[in-house]
């Protein structure tokens, strides 16, 4: 009663406001209390269902990997070399040296983390996939040296390799049983050593919150794999991990962990017997809790102050509008368009003014919005020309040859022994996947030099004797940036008409200097040099492509001089490109204009 008696003594302004401001509080304030009751639920019940399904998602992949390898040396392990080899009580340098080309062969063509692949008979006779492995004393501390033939596959954890080529690396060994396939007698067992890539890939691909890491434990608490790589190998009580109870049966908890509140969840795999753990900060999975919290704390000071300030004005009703349409028309005049004022249905003066405001607004930004798309299509239309064009003329000199069979041939040579025809299909293989690359429209010029290096070995191989190619490049330049794939097209045409029809015998320099904001590269032969009436017709060619090739500029047949040079002027301008010049009897130079961009 004593309140009411109160509140009959303050003015209708001071009731208005105490009124609004009361609910205004009171609706927050429960609206705050119920939001952050069920949402701490819902986030909790949340990541408690995307952490079990997380690690079971990454326990199927390790499972399928590993299925995926045992399949794949099935035709291995029947392979006839390697049954007479395991079967077979007497052998000679000779057979051991073919079941180590068999396990190398294996090894080119599946999978690239392999660290080390061994046969081991039921004597416990070892043969490695490379020769310097041979000796049996270097094995002595490998998990697997010494252990039965056993029926079972074998999963070993993460461990330091320390035969020589393994470098120290940590690998986790797959025992592989081997039978006889035609008595079925268990006969041997397939060693493989396995580096953690495959799963480090599959492990940093999927991530919970923005620093959660998974980690995977053995059966005896034994690190297989942590995202810190010191750990791998390691027994949990000896790290930092040794505080984390880790929950069964896929289960999930919160710890403390670094002094933090961590959540953490753990999925067992059948095949390995291992589990993968899951550990993300709590406060990073809560963090729209927190969000949430704030955010209403400020909607309840914006509505108070809001309260406060309004409602003491709306008796000011005849003045107020005034000062608002002011206020509106300044930022009109500032150029916000996104201005409108309250429509109020009625015929007076200051509601007629308001809904005539709108409407002028309104259809002022409808009309700059009209205009500035018209004009932005039709700069995007004039861009993916150009890029439409760009791309055309790159895809005139990127061949679509088989990636993968300059792969074997690779792969074969090393085997067979063949160094030259292996370094000839490697820098074939470079040289032509750099050209089918297109996803930067401009490269470093030290790219650039490295596949024309690539590209120049090839040459030096068909032409030992005499052929020699020189570069004269500062470093200052190898970082500036050109468009990709014009060197080689120019130093081609060199090696086609200066070197060829002298049996290599010749020289092609490269080289670079600068002229104010341009960058001058040139390739120089010392050939027989360029007719006169040739070299005019290349030169005008050139000028019309400088001054036509935004409208009506078509592909041309030939991939060098013409290609390059409208690729240039449709990157830089009609003042950059390339520019020849002849010395009969001595040469030929086509020069290179760039603008020098670094970075």
């Amino acid at each position: 009663m004593r309140a009411f008696v109160i509140l009959r003594k303050f003015s209708i302004k001071m009731k208005m406001v105490l009124a609004f401001l009361s609910v205004s509080v009171l609706s927050v304030l429960l609206l705050g209390l119920l939001s952050n009751y069920y949402y701490s639920k819902a986030v909790e019940k949340e990541f408690f269902n995307i952490s079990n399904e997380a690690t079971a998602r990454l326990n199927y992949h390790l499972d399928y990997y590993y299925q995926q390898l045992q399949q794949s040396t099935q035709y291995l392990i029947q392979n006839d070399t390697i049954q007479e080899w395991l079967t077979s009580k007497s052998y000679t340098n000779v057979d051991k040296q073919n079941v180590e080309k068999e396990l190398r062969r294996y090894l080119a063509l599946n999978y690239s983390e392999i660290q080390g692949m061994f046969l081991i008979s039921k004597s416990n006779q070892i043969v490695s996939m490379a020769q310097y492995f041979g000796k049996l004393d270097r094995f002595e501390d490998e998990p697997w040296y010494g252990r039965p033939v056993s029926p079972n596959i074998i999963i070993l954890p993460t461990h330091t390799a320390k035969y020589e080529g393994a470098y120290g690396r940590p690998v986790m060994s797959v025992l592989l049983p081997i039978y006889d396939k035609e008595t079925l007698e268990l006969i041997g067992t397939l060693a493989v050593d396995i580096s953690l890539q495959e799963i480090d890939r599959a492990f940093k691909s999927s991530q919970l919150a923005k620093s959660g890491i998974f980690f995977i434990l053995a059966g005896d608490d034994s690190i297989v794999y942590h995202p810190n790589e010191e750990l791998n190998g390691l027994q949990k009580r000896q790290t930092e991990l040794a505080g984390l109870k880790i929950p069964d049966k896929g289960e999930t908890a919160i710890q403390r962990f670094r002094g933090d509140d961590y959540l953490i969840g753990s999925s067992l795999s059948p095949v390995t017997g291992w589990r993968i753990v899951s550990l993300v900060p709590f406060a990073e999975v809560a963090v729209g809790l927190s969000s949430a919290r704030i955010s209403m704390l400020l909607v309840l000071a914006i509505i108070t102050c809001l309260v406060i300030l309004v409602v003491p004005l709306l008796s000011n009703r005849f003045v107020d509008p005034i000062l608002t349409l002011r206020g509106l028309m300044r930022q009109v005049a500032k150029g916000d368009l996104s201005v409108q004022t309250e429509s109020i249905p009625g015929q007076d003066e200051l509601q007629q003014l308001f809904h005539s405001f709108n409407i002028m607004v309104k259809r002022l930004d409808e009309l700059i919005v009209t205009n500035s798309n018209l004009q932005l299509k039709e700069m995007q239309a004039l861009l993916k020309q150009k890029e439409t064009l760009i791309k055309a003329l790159q895809n005139q000199i990127n061949p679509h040859l088989l990636y993968n069979t300059l792969g074997i041939i690779t792969s074969m040579a090393y085997l067979e022994k063949v160094p030259v025809i292996e370094r000839m299909a490697r820098n074939l293989a470079d040289v032509y996947r750099y050209t089918a690359q297109f996803t930067d429209m401009e490269v470093y010029l030290e790219e650039e030099l490295g596949q024309l290096r690539k590209y120049l070995d090839i040459i030096h191989v068909r032409f030992p004797k005499h052929f020699q190619s020189r570069y004269f490049i500062n470093e200052k330049f190898i970082r500036c940036r050109v468009v990709k794939f014009i060197l080689q097209p120019i130093v081609e045409n060199a090696v086609k008409y200066a070197i060829e029809p002298r049996g290599g015998e010749g020289v092609v320099i490269v080289s670079a200097y600068d002229e104010g904001r341009d960058l001058i590269i040139e390739v120089a032969d010392n050939g027989p040099g360029i007719a006169d009436a040739e070299l005019q017709r290349i030169t005008e060619q050139l000028e019309m492509i400088s001054t036509t090739v935004e409208q009506n500029y078509t592909q041309q047949d030939s991939l060098g001089l013409a290609n390059v040079h409208a690729r240039l002027v449709l990157q830089y301008g009609n003042k950059y490109g390339i520019k020849l010049s002849s010395f009969p009897g001595r040469g030929a130079v086509v020069s290179i204009r760039i603008p020098i961009h670094l970075e």
